[in-house]
């Protein structure tokens, strides 16, 4: 049975913040702040971190004690030496031997697992292995192998080998994310991640290569991250993006890393930050690519329909589509975005949202509908969403209830607790507009 954080209540409340206040302070969304007091969650190392720098509080004083305790479980034997910004893990000599066997013992044991997946994933009722099994596995043996470079003191890859590897990788991680492959990636990643920023920190002839790789990796880690709602990881990740952009001498990656930023600030409802992010973004678009250019647009015109500025966000809506290209996939950074069509009509939609126009919006999501394929499970949750938002605004019970349905379910299944928080905040809506309404409050089954 779930128990209580009095003590993050109690520090909440002794500095007179409401949740929505404290949530904000910390960059998470209201509904992950009331399950960490609920006692419900617990948050990520990264994201306590950000919990007590906003608090000024340790761990233990806002009752995550015990987080930390099993940390220290999991490293017994190392030595930690701490400052301000970063901790550095000095193990013990006598150990060091041990744990670099062990390491790789482990790290090839997983090699031979996935091996023998593919095989039982072949054989079993002479069914073949799925896309998404497959890609998963083709990209976790060089995941891996990068433990294992971390871990010991040989060569086992040289710089020009890991970065070949990680090129064709990455690209095949993109397409795992937009097939709804995010438990495999949340192992995956990370073994990418560190190598290439370690690459990417020394000067050297591939250091460009290095960064650039940095950088997706990053804005890959964000979307991880977003779908768990866990902000404060997400906009670090965009700050690391941004970063090796800049090592990478990018126009493209900086302005998507801005562009994912000002992403953030709209799940968090910051307005004047997502309007200065997507600004930011423009910025670098002289000389960024067309794709990139109607992207940032695009949101632009999502960011001032919100604060209802009708003609600045039509005009930005009409650059976003003068500046799309025909051929989207063609564009150099599709690879790492996947904008396209859809993204634009996406965005078209939540203008027409926020101006209460339903009908368009309707006409623009249902374009969405159209070019997205079944497979791409993200972009189908976030579809189904932004229909019932505008089922509801359009008044029409039987879609909104049948669109939510879908949402929850699609969401639950993907692991979005993004898209599975933003069904529920469509479904308080539909309460209030069909209060009596027994579909509507059969709904409440979905959530519990």
């Amino acid at each position: 049975m779930a128990v209580p954080n009095r003590k993050l209540e109690a520090a909440r409340l002794n500095r007179r913040w409401s949740v929505e206040v404290a949530c904000k302070k910390v960059g998470v969304s209201v509904n992950t702040f009331n399950r960490w007091e609920r006692g419900l969650q617990l948050p990520q190392l990264e994201t306590l971190d950000l919990l007590c720098k906003a608090f000024g509080l340790s761990p233990e004083e806002l009752g995550f004690g015990n987080i930390i305790a099993a940390k220290r479980r999991a490293t017994e034997g190392a030595i930690y030496i701490r400052n301000d910004e970063t901790s550095i893990k000095q193990e013990a000599p006598q150990e060091k031997a041990q744990q670099d066997d062990n390491t790789f013992a482990c790290q090839v044991e997983q090699i031979k697992k996935n091996m023998d997946e593919m095989k039982q994933a072949q054989n079993e009722n002479g069914e073949g292995l799925s896309r998404k099994k497959a890609v998963a596995l083709l990209v976790s043996t060089p995941s891996a192998i990068f433990g294992l470079i971390q871990d010991t003191n040989d060569l086992l890859l040289y710089s020009d080998e890991i970065l070949s590897l990680s090129a064709v990788n990455l690209a095949l991680c993109w397409q795992l994310y937009y097939e709804g492959g995010f438990a495999e990636l949340n192992h995956i990643l990370p073994g990418y991640t560190t190598q290439l920023s370690a690459l990417a920190q020394k000067p050297a002839r591939h250091q460009k290569l290095a960064a650039n790789l940095a950088s997706q990796a990053h804005q890959l880690n964000y979307l991880l991250a977003l779908q768990r709602q866990d902000f404060g990881t997400s906009l670090k990740h965009t700050q690391e993006a941004l970063h090796y952009g800049q090592i990478a001498d990018d126009a493209n990656l900086q302005a998507a890393a801005l562009g994912r930023k000002a992403y953030v600030y709209f799940c968090l409802h910051r307005d004047r930050q997502r309007l200065q992010a997507y600004q930011e973004a423009l910025s670098q678009c002289t000389t960024c690519s067309l794709l990139l250019k109607g992207y940032i647009y695009a949101g632009l015109a999502e960011t001032h329909a919100s604060q209802r500025n009708e003609a600045m966000a039509q005009e930005f809506l009409k650059r976003a589509q003068k500046s799309y290209p025909d051929q989207p996939e063609e564009d150099p950074v599709y690879s790492y975005t996947h904008f396209r069509w859809p993204t634009f009509y996406n965005f078209a939609g939540q203008v027409y949202l926020h101006l209460n126009h339903p009908k368009e919006a309707w006409e623009a999501f249902s374009t969405v509908d159209r070019l997205v394929p079944a497979n791409e499970e993200p972009y189908r949750v976030e579809l189904a969403v932004y229909k019932a938002a505008t089922a509801l605004a359009l008044q029409d019970l039987e879609q909104c209830c049948a669109l939510l349905t879908e949402a929850v379910k699609a969401a639950r299944a993907l692991g979005s607790a993004l898209r599975y928080d933003e069904a529920y905040l469509i479904y308080e809506r539909m309460q209030e507009q069909w209060e009596q309404e027994p579909r509507v409050k059969a709904l409440a089954e979905l959530f519990h």
